[in-house]
């Protein structure tokens, strides 16, 4: 399974991923002295940013599946925003959002996961804002993208 799946089966169909370049990534990782994992460098570089419709959410509580749904997948510009503004509201200063869930909690990368250079995988953390509760969600990007992937898909009746 992989990101073109999760964007085939939870995506806007005439809404596209968006593209994302290389040197996009290189000046977030410029920006906030990190490196993102290869996993997730070159899915987003392959397929682009998707964007979710209800159904994720939808599929998600109906199923009760124990997952926190993604809402937005941030942009290069967008991760290093939410990144440094959220860091003054508490965020730990080693973590990298790069996406959300439907309230607002984040998503992030590890820095100290590529201090030794590019890590091939690693772990997704999950931050509440409200609490300030931390913890890993998935081994992996692909692992957390399989996860989605792997939610049964419940039509949405607006």
């Amino acid at each position: 399974m992989s990101l073109e799946l999760f964007i085939d089966k939870w995506t806007i169909g005439d809404h596209p991923p968006t593209k994302v370049q290389h040197a996009d990534l290189d000046a977030v990782e410029a920006r906030l002295d990190f490196v993102f994992p290869q996993d997730y460098r070159a899915a987003i570089l392959a397929h682009g940013l998707p964007w979710m419709t209800i159904a994720l959410l939808h599929s998600i509580v109906e199923t009760e599946a124990d997952i926190s749904d993604v809402s937005d997948f941030f942009e290069p510009d967008l991760i290093v925003e939410q990144t440094q503004a959220w860091r003054e509201g508490g965020l730990p200063g080693h973590l990298v959002a790069f996406a959300d869930d439907c309230s607002g909690n984040l998503f992030c990368f590890d820095v100290r996961d590529g201090r030794a250079g590019r890590p091939g995988r690693a772990p997704i953390w999950f931050w509440n804002h409200d609490d300030g509760d931390l913890r890993v969600v998935a081994d992996s990007f692909s692992v957390w993208i399989e996860r989605f992937c792997g939610v049964d898909y419940i039509e949405w009746q607006a």
